[in-house]
């Protein structure tokens, strides 16, 4: 399995593997040593039997769709229904199951593709998609994801590495987060969403002001800006010496504590800050959503800063 390192001047270093177009490490200096950022294994055939998304690049369209059922103009699609009588992160063999071509590659960026068939997880096609990572010198990662559609259909990809700023092997309990959010999208008990937009005000979803995350138990998806101008997530070490801070154009950002991670992690040992559309978007009207065809084209970014004190 082949694997991509990236470096800048600042001493950043981040690996990416051709399988799922994932993130394996993402590390920085600090002091007199390093510190990992993100979850990954270590053998990166590993990764063959993940079930966590660690890392990958997950899609055609990341989040559930209820039922799996998919309006297309006047045809509707059955997807594949991989979790219970739902559609999660593209199917089973979604883009985090895929083996990814590398376009091109230098010292501080890499950009991957992959090629989904018609009818793959049920999604109308076939749609190529592409991801570029590009670190920066002044330690922020940005990532482009394109995808292009020979025929109308869904697409809606994103990143899904696991945080853990503090090098440990350790729950997130004690890192602070702050959240550009004043609404969020609640669900049922399937965790696809009522249609609804609740105020955070006086939930426990309420992170308008930096504070510990504690053990609190998140997996839910946020309404942010969707402007790259400004900052959707903050997150910051125990220790107070790195924060990453996140923005995007997706206008949703799910975020999730890790409860369900398995063996060689620990439930809770990562934090998943995954930018967006909503979940079950194409089945709300007023829900934003993308599609793309062969005349538009789908792009969307998100930019990951490192920061230290």
């Amino acid at each position: 399995m082949q694997q991509f390192t990236l470096t800048n001047l600042s001493g950043d270093r981040l690996t990416i593997l051709e399988h799922g177009a994932g993130m394996q490490s993402w590390s920085v200096p600090l002091g007199n040593s390093r510190r990992e950022l993100i979850l990954g294994y270590a053998n990166p055939q590993q990764y063959l039997q993940d079930n966590s998304y660690l890392g990958a690049v997950v899609g055609p369209y990341a989040n559930r769709i209820g039922g799996g059922l998919l309006l297309l103009g006047q045809q509707q699609y059955q997807l594949q229904q991989n979790e219970g009588r739902h559609h999660l992160h593209g199917g089973a063999n979604g883009l985090h199951r895929q083996q990814w071509q590398a376009l091109q590659h230098n010292s501080s960026s890499v950009k991957l593709c992959c090629t989904l068939a018609d009818g793959h997880s049920g999604y109308p096609g076939p749609t190529e998609f592409s991801v570029l990572y590009q670190l920066n010198a002044d330690s922020s990662l940005d990532v482009t994801l394109q995808a292009r559609s020979v025929q109308l259909t869904l697409a809606g990809p994103t990143l899904h590495p696991y945080f853990n700023l503090s090098g440990k092997a350790e729950p997130i309990n004690q890192h602070q987060l702050w959240l550009n959010a004043e609404h969020y999208t609640p669900t049922d008990s399937g965790k696809i969403p009522t249609g609804q937009l609740l105020p955070v005000e006086d939930s426990a979803l309420d992170f308008r002001h930096c504070k510990t995350i504690g053990t609190v138990q998140l997996d839910h998806n946020l309404v942010v800006s969707g402007n790259m101008q400004q900052t959707a997530a903050i997150l910051t070490s125990p220790d107070q010496q790195l924060r990453l801070r996140l923005s995007s154009d997706y206008p949703g950002l799910q975020v999730y504590s890790g409860d369900y991670l398995a063996a060689p992690f620990s439930p809770r040992q990562g934090i998943c800050l995954e930018p967006q559309f909503y979940p079950d978007a194409p089945n709300h009207s007023h829900f934003p959503c993308r599609y793309t065809s062969p005349e538009q084209p789908f792009v969307a970014h998100i930019r990951y800063q490192v920061e230290k004190s």
